[in-house]
């Protein structure tokens, strides 16, 4: 009789074990998520914060590259509503010599420096514009084919305002609009990859779609 009851005693002993051990996972599983959760979350707030280890982010917002005289800015502002601001007044795709536009915003908490932006995997170079820091007709000779600026903000029925530096930079939580004169001339409809690479070496891709707009 009591074995009959030992043997009892062991078989119950061997049907609660694995629900007690599941739990046990579950509960270890949690835990560990949770103080795993906590240090990461630290780790980075702390690199971003302190700006030490180098987080580059920029974030592209959208872009202009319609076949029109003109553009429009990251805040909304429409360039100089006269012919020729940006491109000519005929519907025969974005040329080599007119203007496109792509909005960006550094997010990260330090300067970032443009080492090199890319589109359609041509290089284009950054030029500062005349001495007034103003964006210019594309008639003008001062925005070269193959070069970009950067504006900083519109001005209704006037010239926009570009950087002032004379490397192309962006500043915490800047937004801005990079300015392209194209080099070569683009259909209507085509993808074109957009790529910046940084100081750091970092890499950030966007894709535009020549005579399409985000506004």
């Amino acid at each position: 009789m009591s074995s009959f009851f030992s043997f009892k005693k062991i078989k119950s002993k061997k049907a609660v074990s694995p629900v007690i051990a599941t739990l046990l996972l579950v509960a270890v599983a949690v835990v560990g998520s949770a103080i795993n959760f906590g240090f990461s979350q630290q780790y980075f707030n702390s690199a971003q914060a302190s700006g030490l280890y180098g987080i580059e982010s920029i974030v592209f917002l959208g872009y202009d590259a319609t076949d029109t005289d003109h553009l429009t800015y990251h805040d909304g502002i429409i360039s100089n509503p006269v012919a020729n601001w940006h491109g000519n007044q005929i519907s025969d795709g974005i040329n080599r010599g007119e203007r496109i536009a792509i909005y960006v915003q550094n997010n990260s908490v330090e300067q970032v420096t443009l080492a090199q932006i890319r589109l359609a995997g041509n290089i284009y170079s950054y030029q500062s514009l005349d001495s007034d820091n103003k964006m210019t007709p594309y008639t003008s000779s001062v925005l070269l084919e193959g070069g970009y600026t950067i504006v900083k903000n519109g001005n209704p029925g006037a010239p926009a305002d570009v950087i002032a530096s004379a490397s192309p930079t962006l500043q915490p939580g800047q937004l801005a609009t990079i300015v392209v004169e194209l080099d070569e001339n683009y259909q209507l409809g085509r993808d074109m990859q957009f790529k910046i690479i940084t100081g750091k070496n970092n890499a950030f891709v966007y894709t535009v779609a020549s005579g399409q707009n985000t506004n």
